[in-house]
């Protein structure tokens, strides 16, 4: 009887370190899976800010044209309409001195 008694006392025995090699090796996964989760999360917020990123800077650019081309719309507008001031001017003066040498 002892026999059988230390024989399912070492069965159990085996058992249990047999569970507990199971459990620490479930454990050494569910590390290695958190470890990648964790790992694959960091890379699509990488991911994501470098788009982010990106897309700030295409904004700012195009609105840095847009600025660019409006700058360089006021300064041709602003040109011709002195230009036309000028040439209306001079049309006026011209006028004024055939009047002038009209009148001698």
């Amino acid at each position: 009887m002892k026999k059988i008694m230390m024989t399912l006392a070492l069965a159990a025995m085996t058992l249990t370190f047999a569970s507990a090699q199971e459990v620490k090796q479930e454990a050494k996964e569910t590390a290695n899976q958190a470890g990648e989760t964790a790992k694959a999360a960091g890379r699509k917020v990488n991911r994501e800010t470098r788009q982010a990123s990106r897309e700030l800077k295409r904004e700012a650019r195009k609105t840095g044209d847009a600025i660019d081309r409006a700058a360089t719309n006021t300064k041709q507008d602003v040109k011709r309409g002195t230009n036309k001031a000028l040439n209306k001017t001079e049309r006026g003066l011209k006028k004024a001195e055939r009047k002038l040498d009209d009148s001698k």
